[in-house]
């Protein structure tokens, strides 16, 4: 696709799901880093998430806890092995989500490297879990308040791992929208839809009403990569990530090589133009009908 062609179908993506610009655009950049370096308090809670993060990492039982927790709950119908979870979250996280958010952006006029490094400041833990299940509750919490969801139905059912972490999400969002948020300079900086935090009440009031509500369906015409939208419509819940998950034929050491090929393709081979790690999803990993309703996607839009 040519340049013009990608430039409209970013355009078209924002428009497609009702985002609005982010407030904060226009602002220096010195000023947006500020925002997101907080000070005692804020650094206090980066701190403590961080740490929660990295000890659940040795903690696998944990992880499981969390996992059994959603299917008692009814959330998740396979169980997938931590090996199997983290590459399924490699995949969900650099060959889906990153991409997809990469189009976001443009259309959004937010610079790639220098928004990640803005929301990597303000709060590490939220960015370092690659299948959500390891996050402690408030850097789950934040992560909803400072990223664009669709729909945040992934996360909040995530938060019911947690005892009593939809709540602390309505509590949260609540304050956002007060102006009352310890982290409120922060959040709102990073935000990329304007109009984001205001709709995410009204998610969480339909959860906490029927948390079995079913996901809202991907825009058929979201974009024209026809794996791409098969990634998003499959990841676009938790029961959906736990079953591609348990799909997948892998080990331990399988799962160690793939986060080390996504270490060299972040750093020295972006910079040489060489990539180890896939770029497609597991389509025989998939759900067959989310295969099917986007196989052939392609949309007709013309540039805008």
């Amino acid at each position: 696709m040519d340049e013009a062609g990608a430039i409209a179908r970013s355009r078209s993506m924002a428009e497609t799901q009702g985002a609005s610009p982010p407030s904060w655009r226009g602002r220096s950049r010195r000023r947006l880093l500020a925002d997101v370096v907080g000070g005692l308090r804020q650094n206090r809670d980066k701190l403590r998430q961080l740490a929660s993060l990295g000890a659940a990492f040795f903690r696998p039982a944990l992880v499981r806890a969390r996992l059994e927790r959603l299917r008692d709950l009814g959330h998740v119908d396979a169980m997938p092995t931590i090996p199997q979870l983290l590459v399924a979250g490699r995949d969900q996280m650099m060959v889906s989500a990153a991409e997809e958010t990469r189009i976001f952006y443009r259309s959004q006029g937010i610079p790639w490297v220098f928004h990640n490094l803005r929301r990597f400041v303000s709060g590490p833990a939220t960015m370092l879990d690659p299948v959500g299940l390891l996050a402690p509750r408030d850097a789950i919490v934040h992560h909803v308040l400072q990223t664009f969801h669709r729909h945040a139905l992934y996360d909040l059912v995530l938060l019911r791992a947690h005892e009593g972490g939809v709540e602390e999400m309505a509590l949260q969002a609540q304050q956002i929208v007060d102006g009352t948020h310890p982290h409120q300079r922060a959040l709102t900086s990073l935000m990329e839809d304007g109009s984001c935090h205001a709709r995410l009440l009204h998610d969480i009031a339909a959860f906490t009403a029927d948390p079995h509500a079913a996901p809202r369906p991907i825009p058929p015409d979201l974009v024209d990569e026809p794996d791409l939208m098969i990634g998003m419509d499959q990841f676009k819940d938790i029961r959906g990530f736990a079953r591609y998950a348990s799909r997948l034929d892998v080990g331990i050491a399988g799962a160690v090589a793939a986060w080390l090929a996504v270490a060299f393709d972040e750093t020295l081979g972006g910079y040489l133009g060489v990539k180890l790690g896939p770029q497609r999803i597991v389509r025989t990993a998939c759900d067959a009908e989310v295969v099917a309703r986007h196989a052939d996607a392609r949309t007709s839009r013309s540039p805008a």
